[in-house]
């Protein structure tokens, strides 16, 4: 979701920046999220944490990832100018406690700030059940994505930036934040290798896939209980597992409704603005 660009800092290089909040539920792990934001780490960014809490519980979250990670505490982040390299920051927000919503709004203009500096890549994870309405919206204005994760699925995902017509960038982006969905809905369809799943995703959506973003997704999947896989040669099929042809359905429908609800939010928001 990303905020009308008269929101952002003046002279933000959105090109450099990605600022994505992330809402989950009690019932998800973060570190799930926050583990799929690092694996797609890049060889020239350098990750960085930063949480309330002590230094422990992510060194061991995020051993097997295999990634070097700088922990630090919300009060460096400005320390962060000085690095000269790409960087991939998680704020754990959710570990910052008793945090005024000034403090909050400071932090989250800082971080726009930075990406004036560097070219960054930050999430910033929040449990949702303890954000007002208004924080909420507030939030929104400072990230250029916002995801909502429920049942240990991304239910919605989405781009808000106000034009008449999406370029191929948001296109791209709607496409991998939607990505689980989109391949259980093919995958309803016919078993598919993760080739075709490329080819698939390419023809309709004109975005090219790497193995690198595919495989991971049907991995966790198959570990959710959703798909199966079955060897033919050297290529590996993929299917929805035995009896979970309700239960998908029900996942890619939960998914449309939320977006439905979100798309009449956002115009509703719109339409007020104009009026006033």
């Amino acid at each position: 979701m990303r905020a009308p660009e008269s929101q952002l800092p003046p002279d933000t290089n959105v090109k450099d920046l990605s600022h994505t909040l992330h809402l989950y539920t009690p019932k998800v792990d973060k570190y799930t999220i926050q583990r799929a934001f690092l694996t797609s780490i890049q060889d020239d960014e350098k990750a960085v944490y930063v949480t309330g809490d002590d230094s422990t519980s992510p060194i061991q979250e995020f051993f097997s990832t295999n990634v070097e990670l700088k922990i630090i505490k919300p009060e460096e982040i400005r320390d962060l100018e000085s690095e000269k390299c790409k960087l991939r920051i998680i704020i754990d927000a959710g570990s910052i406690t008793n945090q005024k919503d000034a403090e909050v709004e400071e932090r989250e203009s800082h971080l726009n700030e930075l990406g004036k500096k560097h070219s960054i890549n930050c999430l910033c994870t929040y449990d949702v059940t303890k954000l007002n309405p208004q924080m909420i919206k507030q939030l929104a204005m400072y990230h250029n994505q916002l995801r909502l994760t429920t049942s240990d699925l991304t239910i919605l995902a989405g781009d808000m930036l106000d034009r008449s017509r999406p370029s191929s960038d948001s296109i791209e982006k709607i496409v991998k934040d939607n990505l689980e969905n989109i391949i259980l809905a093919l995958l309803q369809r016919r078993p598919m290798c993760g080739t075709e799943i490329i080819e698939t995703v390419h023809l309709r959506f004109n975005v090219l896939l790497s193995p690198g973003t595919i495989y991971p997704l049907l991995h966790s999947l198959r570990e959710k209980g959703l798909v199966t896989s079955k060897k033919h040669g050297k290529a590996k099929t993929y299917a929805p597992a035995k009896d979970t042809e309700l239960r998908i359905r029900s996942l890619v429908n939960e998914h449309i409704q939320a977006r439905k609800l979100l798309n009449h939010y956002l115009q509703q928001e719109l339409t007020i603005e104009e009026v006033s």
